[in-house]
């Protein structure tokens, strides 16, 4: 690469933190690791109270290339959103604190850029507990793609999807773009944005990032109305889709009962019967009832998703037992 151009273009990775002791090394190092020269690393602690401020500040002293914030405990997006206004690069990435770039990321980006001047890169992705038994998503190639051609493959790639983490952005994008505050599932409707003001977007064919399976995060966590959020951010998402691009409504709707199935397992599991559970439950029921029509003819759902919602209806207790084994990633 022309180490000219590499001095011209500064990366600002943005790694958000909070209880991360364990894993904020290894995050940091697989940004240093790289080997590219202009780089800047905002590690933002959001209010950790493990010794990861600790750790966070004695890696911003010893690099020269890290600066360490500490926020009060606000939430990713929050983080987020405050590492953006600092950020000083020409391109942003996000790092989620349990995760790592894949060695030659970088160089796979900026080669790339360097050719061909997009306002997003995104990439593939390895997602497992371990790299070793990971499951391994890449994407196929699209140099140049349009905003509706890429959202349709955000839509559609399980290598793409609305992550914030498997894409490079022009950091002027961010000047129209913020994270939502306190609300869960947050990319979804930043990254659409994202994409839907591009000029111009490349999707490369390479795995650039593991992405780390946690238990503990909040797709596997036992219901309560926060987890609302993955309708919600779903249903705006809807909205801005059939105002903008209706030849993706299907897709958008599609993605929409992926949240209300996915929303529902946790519904409908052991807490079922408590007051906050059957409340969404009945208001998830009514919100399915006045677009079932819609869904039925929908060719982007298959039967058995269709089926799904179906039981969802009408038994809930005998959904959960067979979205669990059958449905759940």
């Amino acid at each position: 690469m022309n180490q000219n151009l590499e001095k011209q273009i500064k990366l600002s990775i943005i790694i958000p933190f909070y209880n991360a002791k364990n894993t904020l090394r290894r995050a940091v190092d697989s940004v240093l690791t790289q080997g590219y020269p202009n780089i800047e690393i905002l590690l933002i602690d959001d209010g950790s109270t493990d010794g990861s401020s600790d750790i966070g500040e004695k890696i911003a002293n010893t690099e020269s290339k890290v600066v360490c914030y500490h926020l009060e405990n606000s939430g990713l997006s929050i983080a987020r959103n405050f590492g953006v206004k600092e950020a000083t690069g020409d391109l942003i990435g996000f790092l989620d604190s349990d995760d790592y770039f894949m060695p030659n990321c970088f160089n796979n980006v900026m080669k790339d850029y360097h050719m061909n001047y997009p306002d997003i890169i995104a990439f593939g992705l390895s997602k497992g507990k371990t790299l070793e038994n990971a499951d391994l998503f890449i994407p196929a190639q699209k140099i140049g793609c349009s905003s509706e051609e890429a959202i349709e493959q955000m839509f559609r790639s399980k290598a793409v999807d609305f992550y914030a983490w498997n894409k490079f952005f022009k950091r002027e994008l961010f000047n129209h773009i913020v994270f939502p505050e306190n609300k869960l599932y947050e990319d979804m409707v930043p990254m659409y944005e994202a994409f839907r003001i591009a000029n111009k977007i490349d999707i490369l064919p390479f795995s650039g990032i593991f992405y780390y399976q946690n238990n503990d995060s909040i797709v596997y966590q036992s219901f309560n109305s926060k987890q609302y959020d993955n309708v919600l951010q779903r249903k705006i998402l809807v909205d801005q889709v059939k105002k903008d691009y209706p030849r993706l409504i299907n897709l958008a709707d599609a993605r929409l009962i992926d949240g209300y199935l996915s929303t529902g397992f946790k519904i409908t599991g052991k807490d079922l019967n408590k007051k906050e559970n059957q409340k969404y439950y009945h208001q998830s029921k009514k919100e399915i009832k006045s677009i079932y029509p819609k869904i039925r003819s929908n060719p982007e759902l298959s039967v058995a998703k269709k089926l799904a919602l179906f039981l969802y209806l009408i038994n809930p207790k005998t959904y959960f037992i067979l979205y669990k084994k059958i449905l759940k990633k």
